[in-house]
């Protein structure tokens, strides 16, 4: 059996329980997925400031839960903490957005979020894996409970992606954990392909059978302090495993 870690930073347990059920459904036989959700933090994370705390969170997350895992899926779409959780855990950890950017390939690529407030981390985010989008659609929603309610927003996606495709995108690529499983369920619907989150789980799951080459993880040169037990041990390399 594989066991796969879903860490979702934000404080919604409700994001980290459909992460699981779409990860679970998706999942091939023999992997399991299992999910934790920050205990502090934003609910949902679409500012900088939010998206810094949901670092720390994640980093605890995964100093008291990861052992036993073999691979980390952070269920958070901007891939908050990534390249430091790479750095210190022994195992591979993959980012939503970043396996759905993989996920579509070569071809050019539009974008769908959610909320203009996030534009400026998700472009940040982009341009930091050295992508620059055809275009962006942003889809605002007014509430919490509206952005949980994907299904809802399905037309309004599948209009974005028409207009992402008349502005020369060859494929699309829907951005927010909350919305992980929306690319499936359009695909048939829309002209061009559409990725999402859930190409994580294919993705982790690939690296962990493949045992991907994992980064070199660096020595601090002092102390931590005013840290949980559990992360003081994770960065000073006591590592989970």
């Amino acid at each position: 059996m594989m066991r796969l870690l879903a860490l979702n930073p934000n404080t919604s347990a409700e994001v980290t329980e459909a992460f699981v059920a779409e990860g679970l459904r998706i999942a091939p036989p023999g992997v399991s997925v299992e999910g934790v959700t920050g205990g502090f933090g934003a609910r949902i994370v679409t500012t900088e400031a939010e998206n810094l705390i949901a670092a720390h969170a994640a980093l605890e997350l995964a100093a008291r839960h990861a052992e036993g895992f073999d691979g980390v899926i952070l269920a958070i779409s901007f891939d908050t903490a990534l390249r430091a959780l790479s750095e210190l855990l022994p195992v591979p950890v993959t980012g939503l957005t970043e396996a759905a950017l993989a996920a579509a390939g070569d071809a050019p690529v539009g974008v769908v979020i959610f909320g203009a407030s996030s534009l400026p981390l998700y472009q940040r985010l982009l341009d930091g894996y050295g992508y620059a989008p055809v275009a962006w659609e942003v889809i605002e929603f007014a509430t919490r409970a509206e952005y949980l309610n994907a299904e809802a927003r399905d037309d309004a996606v599948m209009a974005a992606v028409e207009r992402l495709a008349e502005a020369g995108a060859g494929a699309a690529v829907i951005l927010g954990a909350a919305s992980v499983g929306m690319a499936a369920r359009l695909a048939p619907r829309v002209a061009i392909p559409v990725s999402d989150g859930a190409a994580a789980v294919s993705l982790s799951v690939e690296r962990v059978a493949k045992g991907a080459a994992l980064p070199t993880r660096p020595t601090p040169i002092a102390e931590t302090i005013g840290l949980s037990p559990a992360l003081t041990r994770l960065i000073a390399g006591d590592v989970p495993s």
